[in-house]
Parts: C-alpha cells; sequence; structure tokens
C-alpha cells in the first residue's frame, strides 16, 4: 500500500509543477540524444574501419610453373601460419577477370596474353592486423621458396592505423565531456525542480514522514522523467538515422541495445538526480 501510495505521489508530481518538469524532462532528453549522436558517430566510425580491415589482405604471387601438388602443399604451409585466417588460390584467368571489372580494360586485347601470375589470397586474422604484424608475417610467407613477391596496402593500413587512433582519443576527449556536460545539465535542472517544491519537503518531514516516504515520490517522478526523456532521444536519433540513410548512405547503423541503454541511461540520471537533490533538504 505504501509503494502504491509513493508511486502514485510521483505521478501527481507531473500535474503539480508541469512547466518545471517539461523543462526537467526536455533536458534530460536533449543530453541523452547528444550522447547517442556521440555513440552513434563512435559506432559508425568503428564499423568504417572494421569493414576496410575486412579487406586487407596479401596477394602471395607464386611461381607460375608450380604443379597443382606442390601449389596445394605451399598453400597447406601458408594456411598453418597462426595468423593466417584463410587462404584462397587466385588463377591468371581469374586474376584478369578482377582487374577487368575493377579497371575496365581488356588487358588481353592490348597485350596479346594474360600477364597476370597466379597467386593466393591470404586473409589475416583480426588481432594480426596490425601493420607491424603484417609485415612479419609478409617476411614469413616470402622466405617461401615457391613464393615470388608479397604485395599488400602498406601505406594504406598505415593511414588508417593513424587516423584510427587519432580519432579514437579525440573521441574519448569529446564523449566525456559530452557525458559530463549532460551529467551537469540533468543533475541541475531537477535540483531546481525539487529546489522549488523544498516547502512540501519540509511539510512531510514536520508530520513525521520518514525519509524514504519523503524521497520515494521524488524518486519515482525523476525515473519517468528519465524514462520519457529517453525515448524522446531515441526517436530524435531513430530520426536522426532515418534521415541519414535516405539523404546520405544506407550504410548508417545503431544496435537495438543501444536505444535500450539510452532508456536505461536516462532511467538511471533521473533517479540519481533527484536522489541527490532531495537528500539536501535532508538530515540523516
Amino acid at each position: 500500500m505504501r509503494l502504491f501510495f509513493i508511486f502514485k505521489e510521483g505521478l501527481q508530481g507531473f500535474k503539480r509543477a508541469p512547466l518545471a518538469t517539461t523543462i526537467s524532462v526536455m533536458a534530460i532528453a536533449i543530453s541523452l540524444f547528444l550522447v547517442g549522436l556521440f555513440g552513434l558517430s563512435v559506432y559508425n566510425l568503428t564499423d568504417i574501419f572494421q569493414r576496410f580491415y575486412q579487406t586487407v589482405h596479401l596477394e602471395v604471387f607464386i611461381d607460375p610453373s608450380l604443379s597443382v601438388e606442390q601449389r596445394t602443399a605451399l598453400r597447406s604451409r601458408i594456411q598453418r601460419i597462426p595468423a593466417v585466417e584463410r587462404v584462397e588460390y587466385v588463377s591468371p584467368d581469374q586474376a584478369l577477370r578482377e582487374f577487368e571489372k575493377e579497371f575496365g580494360e581488356e588487358l588481353v586485347t592490348v597485350l596479346q596474353q594474360n600477364p597476370l601470375p597466379p597467386s593466393f589470397r591470404v586473409v589475416l586474422k583480426k588481432e594480426f592486423r596490425e601493420l607491424a604484424t603484417v609485415e612479419t608475417i609478409v617476411d614469413q610467407i616470402l622466405a617461401l621458396p615457391e613464393v615470388d613477391e608479397v604485395v599488400f596496402q602498406r601505406e594504406l593500413i598505415r593511414f588508417f592505423q593513424k587516423y584510427f587512433k587519432l580519432a579514437f582519443a579525440t573521441a574519448l576527449v569529446l564523449g566525456a565531456i559530452i557525458l559530463f556536460i549532460s551529467v551537469l545539465l540533468v543533475f541541475n535542472t531537477i535540483r531546481l525542480t525539487i529546489h522549488g517544491r523544498r516547502n512540501l519537503i519540509e511539510i512531510m518531514r514536520l508530520v513525521g514522514a520518514t525519509n524514504f516516504f519523503v524521497k520515494g515520490p521524488f524518486l519515482v517522478e525523476g525515473m519517468i522523467q528519465g524514462l520519457i526523456g529517453g525515448a524522446i532521444a531515441c526517436g530524435l536519433l531513430w530520426l536522426i538515422i532515418d534521415l541519414a540513410r535516405i539523404f546520405i548512405t544506407d550504410n548508417v547503423l545503431l544496435p537495438a541495445y543501444f536505444y535500450s541503454a539510452l532508456l536505461g541511461f536516462g532511467i538511471l540520471l533521473g533517479f540519481l538526480g533527484s536522489w541527490l537533490s532531495v537528500n539536501k533538504y535532508l538530515k540523516f
């Protein structure tokens, strides 16, 4: 019965101070939207780098005179290297088709023969795609006598690694700033809202209400404000993603659990903001 009363009183808070409650909800919504927008940017930036690294592979050009048995044995040796995820054989004909598909030139027509040698396309495991590690693996493969040359996107990997680290460091700093500002904004807004009702708190204490009984309605109200603010933030974020997919690219992603996390964070902000603000007027 007491919990029902506390919940009911929490809901009544929306009627008693609609303007202050609306301001609190909007403060939470804006704060969570900024956090969500930051999370969206970081997630998609990371996805771009991950998709790039999925395309990183080594082109291992082999001796064209190798027999099928020798080629199979060489492939097995390369596959046994711990860093190697898979090895695909690329015949000269397949290499020619891929070249013409990418560059749109009929190489055979110009040269009267296919100049592309047979090769293995070696895909590395995710944990072995740092440039220094890749170069070590290249040296291992080049040590095999049947291998003529190993080609990979050295400069492109160096470029992406450099700017990924820079972007990640920048994102951490910006994320910390946005989170700090968001929490400060929400806490101060809720504090001002509860400050306007400090007389009600004093009256409840004078009639002998326990601290739990005094805080309960404010905590419920704060959590509901956080839930509503989180829902508004999720709606705005969904709208931004939808517009980005229409006008920019279809590859804008955000996992479903992120929306749940945003709602949960909103409820937590509302709860903590109310808890800290009410405690200011209570003596323990």
